[in-house]
């Protein structure tokens, strides 16, 4: 479940910031910055689902 989070979170975040990419046309900077949050935020809800 937690390795689900950090999945899904990445790969959401990281779609969001390939859609600015296009958008903008950024040079894929976007897309890192999407999956850098992602990232956070999949761990983020793993500390506060599982930890004590």
């Amino acid at each position: 479940m937690a390795i689900g989070y950090l999945i899904a979170g990445m790969s959401v975040w990281g779609f969001i910031g390939w859609l600015v990419d296009r958008r903008f046309d950024l040079g894929g900077v976007p897309i890192g910055i999407g999956a850098v949050v992602g990232a956070a935020g999949g761990i983020y809800l793993i500390v506060r689902r599982l930890g004590a």
